[in-house]
């Protein structure tokens, strides 16, 4: 039995709606496409095209041609990241919402909701209410980025897991981004403690650590952010580049980017792969674009909104959405279009 109550309204309806089918091609956005906020936290492209776009101050879906805006909840007024995880089965399709109130998630099934649950310190094994970041890795095993430790959630059971035992670094330093990649790796960045990196099945194997003084790879501990693309290479994000690894050994295969690359500026929030093999940076000056060794920069003088990036989303026509602190740009076209706030009467 579903218990629908003001707390729940805006999970509830973002089920409803999330098993509409999206248009399949990339229509411009309507002229009344408006956020509820300029500030965006976080964008996401579903298999269907939608975009689901996290702000402070509530959701907003756009499908392809029409655009659904969510309640507002206390959640996206926090300093919890506030972000939408997806996660795409055959038959079911589910959202999970990571906030300061804890971690969200329905599932939809032929247009019914077959199950809704959110997960607290009052009714579940998770570390923290506050839930900063989540992936999901191959077996549908979670792994959620709390306040206090990775809370790791195999569907039936809960282990709570702090990195190497000699240094416990999800312990002792904020969790910024959880990455599952295909391999079984798992990879956990932190600020100030460099990345954890592990496996699990039923219990944790392979625990390592990347840090700037063990892995001759990292230039900075403080990572911001972590991409996962071709299976085993990684992005990092980083407050001094960004740090890109090419193999699963702890110390080879390491190559660093900054400013002195091309690089618009050496503290990275956010990092996308595009269908073209492209890489995105973005950062608190504007987005770098790097192609085949080639870099090209983007900032307000280009046509984005805001240099101020917080989120970058590629679209299933390959056009990139971009978030900011003043609206979202979208590239498309080889041009930049800006969506920003609504305004007040």
């Amino acid at each position: 039995m579903i218990y629908i109550k003001r707390k729940y309204y805006l999970i509830y309806v973002l089920a409803v709606v999330a098993i509409c089918p999206g248009c399949e091609k990339n229509i411009e956005p309507p002229k009344e496409f408006v956020l509820p906020s300029k500030n965006i936290r976080n964008i996401i492209v579903d298999k269907n095209g939608t975009k689901w776009i996290t702000t402070d101050k509530g959701i907003v879906s756009y499908d392809g041609s029409a655009l659904t805006e969510y309640p507002n909840e206390s959640s996206f007024n926090d300093d919890a990241a506030s972000r939408l995880v997806l996660e795409e089965g055959q038959a079911t399709y589910k959202l999970w919402l990571c906030s300061g109130n804890g971690l969200s998630a329905f599932e939809s099934s032929e247009k019914k909701i077959t199950n809704f649950t959110i997960y607290n310190t009052n009714n579940s094994g998770i570390l923290s209410d506050s839930v900063s970041a989540l992936d999901i890795d191959l077996h549908g095993t979670r792994y959620i980025a709390t306040s206090l430790g990775l809370s790791i959630f195999s569907g039936i059971n809960w282990l709570d897991y702090y990195g190497q035992a000699a240094n416990k670094i999800l312990q002792n330093y904020k969790i910024t981004a959880v990455a599952a990649a295909k391999n079984s790796w798992i990879y956990v960045s932190t600020k100030g403690g460099g990345v954890s990196r592990f496996k699990y099945l039923d219990a944790v194997s392979g625990a390592t650590t990347f840090t700037e003084e063990w892995s001759s790879g990292l230039k900075s501990n403080n990572i911001l952010t972590v991409e996962v693309v071709d299976d085993t290479c990684q992005w990092y994000g980083t407050d001094k580049g960004v740090a890109f690894h090419m193999n699963e050994h702890t110390k080879s295969g390491w190559i660093n980017y900054s400013r002195a690359d091309g690089l618009v500026c050496d503290t990275v929030n956010a990092i996308a792969k595009d269908l073209s093999g492209n890489i995105w940076f973005g950062t608190p000056k504007g987005i770098s674009k790097l192609s085949n060794n080639i870099w090209e920069t983007f900032t307000t003088k280009n046509g984005l909104v805001s240099n101020h990036i917080n989120a970058i989303a590629v679209d299933l026509d390959g056009s990139v959405w971009v978030g900011t602190d003043k609206g979202i740009s979208h590239y498309i076209s080889n041009r930049w279009k800006d969506i920003q706030e609504k305004t007040t009467e």
